[in-house]
């Protein structure tokens, strides 16, 4: 973290009353995890936060024996009534209210008020200061808060108010939270083993290095010992996290049978048929292909580009993944083929078969690789 990022942080912590953890809906589990653990960080701190979105509920099935306890605080709109002084004149307002309604009595002259000639205006919770998980270092934090509509219930400060945690080249997010966490806490460490911290921030480390199989720093070995000095139970963690595992373990054994290299277009490529997901008992989910492609980097033979293709139905959609210094060729064939971008993926379809994916992701690679 650069000093100037850490005295915003400083700044934000020392003058905000009230915080919102926010982000996507989409994000990775890495990153719920990390968020949770800066909720509590900050929860600790007696600093009232408000988390978006909502947990998944798969999310806290598998991981309910580590997540904090506390209840979110609501998330209170402001409802005003605007009556138009020049067509109703308001005499008295008062409210009632019985077993199933509030009611707001508006006693009136001139015109009889309805809905058509007042107008409600509600205002979205107003928090000091957003800690906004950024799929990657590049995103505007406001811009990428306005995509998810959480707009809609939470007021957005000024940028200056806004912190992306968003991680550099070889960081893992559970780094960036940690190094967060510290300038936070007065003393420079997290709080007591009874926190739920540490666990948390584990076991988003352990799922983004695919329990340090992916290539590691030093910087991030050196976090999970002190994680567990700090009373971090990885037995536990890993537990969690060994759950449910055999059908994706099967999943990822047919996708790996299914690859083949293409060393020209400098690839790897994956393949899932609709066939592949009934006979595992796996749902189509992004996430998960995210996760086959990571086990498939630390399996198979490294190149620049890993792409899965999967079937769904009647519909085929392909995962293209890939590392620096490829990023620009990236971004040209997510433009040639209209697909979008997902954290430092590209999500590209839908096309009608195997076959129409293949030749067109062969060519978009053709295109920008020249």
């Amino acid at each position: 973290m650069s000093p100037l990022q850490e005295e915003k942080i400083r700044k934000i912590l020392g003058s905000a009353k009230s915080f919102a953890i926010v982000c996507d809906n989409d994000a990775p589990e890495e990153s719920m995890l990390a968020k949770e653990a800066l909720a509590a960080a900050i929860k600790n701190n007696n600093i009232p936060s408000h988390c978006l979105p909502e947990r998944r509920k798969e999310f806290v099935v598998k991981w309910e024996t580590i997540l904090p306890k506390f209840d979110d605080l609501p998330l209170l709109f402001s409802t005003s009534i605007l009556i138009p002084k020049n067509r109703i004149d308001t005499k008295e307002i008062s409210y009632t209210e019985d077993s199933r309604f509030v009611s707001i009595n508006i006693n009136s002259g001139k015109e009889e008020i309805t809905k058509e000639n007042v107008v409600f205006k509600t205002t979205p919770l107003a928090v000091d200061g957003i800690f906004y998980f950024a799929k990657n270092s590049k995103d505007t934090p406001e811009e990428s808060i306005a995509l998810e509509d959480f707009a809609k219930k939470i007021s957005i400060p000024e940028k200056d108010k806004i912190i992306s945690v968003a991680t550099e080249a070889g960081e893992t997010i559970s780094e960036k939270v940690f190094d967060i966490i510290q300038v936070m806490e007065s003393s420079g460490s997290l709080s007591t083993a009874s926190s739920p911290v540490p666990d948390l921030l584990l076991a988003s480390l352990l799922t983004e290095t695919d329990h340090f199989h992916k290539a590691l720093n030093e910087k991030t070995l050196s976090l999970a010992a002190s994680l567990i000095r700090l009373g971090a139970n990885k037995k536990k963690v890993t537990d969690l996290m060994g759950d449910k595992t055999l059908p994706f373990t099967r999943l990822l054994g047919r996708a790996l049978a299914r690859s083949y290299p293409n060393e020209s277009l400098k690839s790897m490529w994956i393949f899932i048929a609709d066939q592949d997901l009934e006979k595992t008992s796996c749902n189509p989910d992004i996430q998960m292909f995210k996760k086959i492609i990571q086990k498939a980097k630390n399996i198979l033979p490294p190149h620049p580009f890993f792409i899965l293709v999967w079937q769904y139905k009647e519909e085929v959609w392909a995962i293209i993944s890939t590392e620096s210094p490829y990023e620009q060729s990236a971004d040209k064939i997510r433009l040639s083929t209209g697909a979008k971008m997902d954290g430092n993926a590209i999500i590209s379809g839908p096309y009608k078969n195997f076959s129409e994916a293949e030749l067109q992701i062969q060519n978009a690679l053709k295109e920008n690789l020249a």
